[in-house]
């Protein structure tokens, strides 16, 4: 088995410091030695407090030109700090149907996984413009979220990142890392008003990203889908259009 390579620190203390769980996803490792190019995909929690130096500091110094949401729009109208309007935002929503999360399972990374499942059911069409965004090489960094950065945006870009060959365990690491900032995020979650009844009525659990959550998850895309590839291949994305996201993803092939 592949070492996952160490993680970076997080961005958010040096760019925007309310901006939690921000990170690249630049220099994970693909399965044929090439590592993601940094400045292409970034990653964060909810954007309901950055202020307007913060996002500058995201558009100057990260290349920040597009932010992609994965919330439903009565989460972004009702958690998204005005001074996000500087930058271009395309709304791709990112749902479960009807099923609701289940605190009691007894086995609680299986049943995440198999939440994470029903959003490539009921969601693809946002989850392959996703992929598209992320392969146009006519934009610098995309900056994808959902509220905790955990499991809408872990899916869309655990996805992106399995269909151009990264290894495994870097996308399980990547996706671990969101635990990292956990704390400081459920501080923040008690300053949104539409989220204090939510607060009062979930376990720690809810709040974790455990390695074996996403491991089990790429298992179930392999299963049912034939890998993450497969998956977005049958629907929509063309095989130009996966050439290209590895491009520029990845950059050009080795040799």
């Amino acid at each position: 088995m592949s070492t996952a390579p160490s993680p970076a620190s997080h961005m958010g203390p040096d760019i925007a410091p309310d901006l939690l769980n921000l990170r690249d996803v630049g220099g994970l490792r693909t399965t044929d030695g090439r590592t993601v190019r940094p400045g292409v995909l970034l990653r964060c929690a909810t954007p309901a407090f950055v202020d307007e130096e913060q996002v500058a500091r995201l558009v100057d110094e990260l290349g920040v030109a597009t932010r992609v949401d994965l919330r439903s729009e009565k989460e972004a109208a009702e958690a998204t700090s005005a001074a996000f309007d500087a930058v271009a935002v395309e709304h791709l929503e990112v749902h479960a149907g009807e099923a609701r999360w289940d605190f009691d399972s007894a086995h609680q990374s299986e049943w995440v996984a198999a939440h994470y499942l029903r959003f490539t059911e009921h969601s693809p069409e946002s989850l392959v413009a996703f992929a598209r965004l992320v392969g146009d090489p006519g934009r610098s960094a995309v900056l994808a979220h959902c509220t905790a950065g955990k499991d809408r945006t872990g899916t869309a870009v655990a996805l992106t990142l399995a269909a151009v060959g990264v290894h495994e365990d870097d996308v399980v690491a990547d996706y671990a890392r969101t635990e990292q900032a956990m704390p400081l995020l459920r501080e923040q979650f008690t300053r949104l008003p539409s989220y204090q009844e939510r607060l009062a009525a979930l376990p720690a659990e809810a709040f974790g990203s455990t390695p074996e959550t996403m491991r089990r998850f790429l298992r179930l895309v392999e299963q049912t889908y034939g890998g993450a590839r497969a998956y977005l291949r049958a629907h929509g994305l063309t095989d130009a259009e996966l050439a290209g996201l590895e491009r520029h993803l990845l950059g050009p092939d080795r040799g």
